[in-house]
């Protein structure tokens, strides 16, 4: 990848998430020919920037001192302006209509990330031609109820383990389900019901459902949200069994 002669094209920051992600970060994108500086906090990427100038930053949505969003307003300001690719859940993405929040942002990037589009994005934006995409247009497309490759990597490989954790996440799914419907006066069990839920789907996969249950969690009890998340259960459940009866016809 030709990145020009200007060196400051060449240098990325990485922010926050787990150790493990952001070293997976910097090693493939330093194979590419950039220099990646990581921090885990946004105070020590504002030390960072103070004295190195960045062609792009790589920011969590969710940082240990502040919001992503935040970070990226303190990043967007002059003289050394530093934009920003984002990265987080479905439910974490900045909305440009709430307080600007998304303003300061050169793309948004949903977990989980594939090499492919973590490098395309940081690409394209140091290219020198500017973003080819909105926002938008960064974020993963439609998905199945239940990412496979996350759940995998949540049993660490082992398919006996997959099968078991997946049928542990319907089952208690269905209970946390169960707490909110009876939950529709009791506002406080609502909330701790929608954040067990929102937590195991985020394990397992089931993004879509993590999404409507952060929704959940920060809204007054609705029988129509649960309604919602019950559907979002029940294609967790076909899609399981659809699959299920693919291996062992795949077998016979």
């Amino acid at each position: 990848m030709d990145l020009g002669p200007d060196p400051q094209r060449r240098r990325l920051l990485i922010v926050g998430d787990p150790a493990l992600s952001r070293g997976l970060m910097r090693m493939v994108l330093s194979r590419l020919g950039y220099v990646v500086s990581v921090v885990a906090s946004g105070t020590e990427a504002l030390t960072m920037r103070a004295h190195t100038r960045f062609a792009l930053a790589l920011v969590a949505a969710r940082l240990p001192d502040m919001p992503g969003v935040a970070l990226a307003r303190h990043l967007a300001d002059p003289p050394a302006a530093v934009p920003v690719l984002m990265f987080g859940d479905a439910f974490d993405r900045p909305s440009p209509l709430q307080d600007g929040a998304g303003a300061s942002l050169a793309g948004f990037l949903v977990k989980p990330i594939s090499i492919g589009r973590l490098v395309g994005a940081v690409k394209a934006l140091t290219d020198g031609r500017g973003p080819p995409a909105s926002a938008a247009e960064i974020v993963m497309p439609t998905r199945p109820p239940l990412d496979l490759d996350r759940l995998r990597e949540f049993a660490d490989g082992d398919r006996q383990l997959e099968r078991e954790l997946a049928t542990l996440y319907v089952e208690s799914a269905a209970i946390y389900i169960g707490q909110m419907r009876g939950a529709l006066d009791d506002p406080e069990t609502w909330r701790r019901a929608a954040h067990a839920l929102k937590g195991a789907s985020v394990n397992v996969g089931a993004l879509e459902l993590a999404e409507t249950a952060a929704r959940a969690e920060r809204a007054e009890p609705s029988a129509q949200l649960v309604d919602e998340l019950s559907g979002q259960l029940a294609a967790v459940r076909s899609f399981l069994s659809a699959r299920q009866a693919a291996q062992v016809a795949a077998l016979s």
